[in-house]
């Protein structure tokens, strides 16, 4: 497809990576010469200098014959415009980052009257995912699939866990066979295991679940302290911060909010007037204590500056806090959080990338099945893509073990009319079933690309 990104700032980097390893024609265009020459470097993309907003530059970066326009800069309104331009231009298709709370109700209408394709909210799409880690603090993450119905979590098997020195093959006779252990991560590298792979301590793996028992397998799993979350710090409210304290509320949890802006606090006590709103700095320990974080069950922190993030989580835990989430700004520092030890973290750029991949390859391939959600796991190096099995699926109805797919790629459930399956070789994939497939090293576009 050939694609142009407007905008090279983190979520435009991030797109260029991700869709350039996709086999896509990408032009990233932005007026920043320094940010567009590191993009051009690094990636095999084309670079357009100038402003998105202006027609001569986005027929110069051939705007009018794109089979997609992704705008991504800083300004929603810049955005909207851009995709409005481009989509007159002749573009066939457009997305547009759109940030601002008060643009979420509209989507359906910018949607429909305005042609855009597909709006993308970042801060929203990472406090569902916060809220959802809250919800099960066992797990480090939780990514959803099937209307909900399946869950894949992330958890790190201990040296008190039942799981560690134990088989993949024992553990169902021993826990529940309502899961799968999908992936495991060790050190630097990961793996699809089979039923002879030995877990040990310090392994994250990523199990697939069903939702409505994710909290018990989770349990059963993970030696943990960590029970319900009922009271929660939230540091710094950037927009992820707004969204998901509402949500949070709604949900009859204790939420204080640790804001340095007066400015901020002022739109906090007006957005979300149930929720204890702080004006302070997190430097500041004693104002921390004061306000009670040696009694929470999960600190979360949002501010802009990674250090900030790092130091207060790293004490949250210090302290015993059952949970934490910290938010990354700089996608490089993954490994770093991982080597402290930290727990739950969420880079909302990676989120975005995949959502938008997600639609790419729906675009690209439709004619076996669509793929509706799209998951990026350990740093990108594992995908998790849900499938609706459409009439061309040329394993309809065939036991999956007479079937011979690619090395690393497994079908790790299966849901049918909300019964959830976790297949072994008798099972099989029927039309219109929802199949939640991980692979590593491969881009699965369509059910038939996991064959051989």
């Amino acid at each position: 497809m050939d694609i142009v990104i407007i905008g090279a700032g983190k979520l435009g980097t991030g797109l260029a990576k991700s869709l350039c390893n996709e086999d896509h024609n990408i032009t990233v265009i932005d007026y920043n010469t320094l940010k567009l020459e590191a993009i051009v470097d690094k990636y095999d993309v084309q670079g357009v200098s100038g402003s998105g907003t202006h027609i001569d530059v986005l027929k110069h970066a051939n705007v009018p014959e794109a089979d997609l326009v992704i705008a991504t800069t800083h300004s929603d309104e810049n955005n909207i415009l851009v995709c409005l331009m481009a989509k007159k231009l002749g573009a066939k298709n457009t997305i547009a980052r759109v940030r601002n709370p008060e643009y979420n109700a509209q989507f359906e209408f910018m949607r429909n009257e305005l042609g855009i394709s597909l709006m993308i909210n970042p801060d929203f799409t990472a406090a569902l995912e916060i809220c959802r880690i809250i919800q099960y603090p066992e797990a480090n993450n939780i990514e959803s699939f099937a209307n909900g119905y399946i869950d894949i979590a992330e958890y790190k098997i201990t040296e008190s866990s039942d799981l560690c020195n134990c088989s993949i093959g024992s553990i169902s006779s021993r826990h529940t066979s309502n899961m799968l252990i999908c992936a495991v991560e060790r050190g630097d590298n990961v793996y699809i295991p089979d039923g002879d792979f030995v877990l040990k301590a310090g392994d994250k793996i990523h199990v697939t679940g069903a939702h409505r028992e994710l909290a018990g397998i989770g349990r059963a799993f993970v030696s943990s302290k960590k029970n319900t979350i009922k009271n929660i710090m939230i540091i710094g409210c950037s927009r992820v911060g707004i969204y998901l304290s509402d949500m949070l509320v709604n949900l009859g949890k204790n939420v204080v909010i640790i804001e340095k802006s007066i400015e901020k606090c002022e739109v906090l006590f007006d957005m979300v007037p149930n929720a204890t709103i702080i004006n302070g700095d997190a430097n500041d320990h004693e104002l921390l204590v004061e306000e009670g974080i040696e009694d929470m069950d999960a600190v979360v922190t949002l501010t802009d500056v990674d250090e900030i993030n790092f130091l207060v989580s790293i004490y949250a835990q210090k302290i015993g806090t059952p949970k934490t989430v910290t938010k990354i700004n700089n996608v490089n520092l993954n490994r770093l959080l991982d080597d402290l030890g930290l727990d739950s973290q969420i880079n909302v750029s990676e989120l975005s990338v995949s959502a938008i991949t997600q639609y790419v390859r729906a675009k690209e391939n439709i004619s076996s099945s669509y793929m509706k959600t799209l998951y990026k796991l350990v740093d990108g190096k594992v995908e998790a893509a849900e499938f609706l099995a459409g009439d061309n699926v040329s394993f309809l109805n065939t036991p999956l073990s007479k079937i011979k797919t690619k090395k690393n790629v497994l079908i790790a459930a299966i849901n049918r009319n909300n019964e959830i399956i976790f297949p072994n070789g008798n099972d099989y994939v029927k039309k219109n079933d929802l199949v939640v497939v991980v692979s590593k090293d491969r881009k699965i576009k369509s059910l038939n690309d996991i064959l051989q």
